[in-house]
């Protein structure tokens, strides 16, 4: 397959779905089942105590993020990629800008969890409008863009109002998978957490809608650093359709960063051609 880098405005609506799945994970499959047999019930008293500590950690960690980022989608008959920064806001708010060579922007994308902007350098377009009608438009599961996706784009644990229905062993021992099952009314049915207790790391997470289909499956790589609340260097997305993957590469990431809403909207030049989508 031939490498190509995108550019905005040569590959059309590329470089946006691309960075659609940065922010809303699309994504679609069926996924097989990594975990095997329960664990005993002193190793389940063990777990669920480490857990729970785990995300009293995740909850203390700083709230932004920032890193140069690489988006590369390998799929049938493509391989590309498209860099620039994100910034990041727990538990909703990003900002992803896609740069050309010499670093200048061809292209940005702000949300604050319920609405979005978007300008397209190359075609002087500015688009606002709500993630709803992005999900209804690009058929992306409604569900990715309303659970707190920051938290799975930063490798962190957020799980209020779920419960435990199982702790489970890996099939290729790398720890334990914890299957959280959401209360009725939730967006998600269940999520399947792969940790490693003696780390106190998160792994992998797998997603799961009302009708038992698995929407993504997350994994994390690179802690940079080993204390509590280091980041992930490098996210990959699974389980697409054809056998695509995604991957998301992080670099010179900075967690003390202090952003505000205001650093989550986009300044847009006077003549650029405003579209609306509701």
């Amino acid at each position: 397959m031939k490498s190509n880098k995108i550019r905005i405005g040569q590959a059309g609506p590329i470089p946006f779905r691309l960075v659609l799945i940065l922010l809303a994970l699309l994504l679609n499959g069926c996924a097989g089942k990594p975990w095997t047999i329960p664990v005993s019930e002193d190793e389940t008293a063990l777990i669920t105590r480490t857990f729970a500590e785990m995300q009293q950690r995740d909850a203390s960690c700083s709230c932004c993020l920032d890193a140069k980022t690489t988006l590369s989608w390998d799929g049938p008959g493509e391989n590309r990629s498209i860099a620039g920064f994100l910034q990041l806001m727990l538990p909703t708010s990003l900002k992803f800008v896609a740069l050309n060579p010499r670093g200048q922007p061809l292209y940005a994308l702000v949300s604050d969890g319920q609405e979005f902007q978007s300008i397209n350098t190359t075609l002087r377009q500015h688009l606002i409008g709500k993630l709803s009608s992005l999900a209804t438009k690009y058929q992306i599961p409604g569900a990715l863009l309303s659970e707190n996706w920051g938290y799975w784009l930063t490798g962190r644990l957020q799980e209020k109002g779920a419960i435990i229905e199982a702790i489970r062993r890996d099939g290729s021992d790398r720890g334990v998978w914890i299957t959280m099952q959401y209360p009725d009314g939730s967006a998600l049915s269940k999520t399947h957490l792969l940790i490693r207790p003696k780390t106190r790391q998160l792994l992998a997470r797998v997603l799961v809608d009302h009708q038992g289909d698995t929407i993504a499956t997350i994994s994390y790589y690179e802690r940079q650093g080993q204390d509590d609340c280091a980041p992930v260097g490098r996210i990959t997305i699974t389980d697409l359709p054809y056998g695509s993957k995604l991957r998301i590469d992080f670099a010179e990431i900075l967690t003390d960063r202090s952003f505000a809403a205001a650093n989550f909207r986009l300044k847009v030049p006077a003549d650029y051609d405003v579209q609306v989508d509701r």
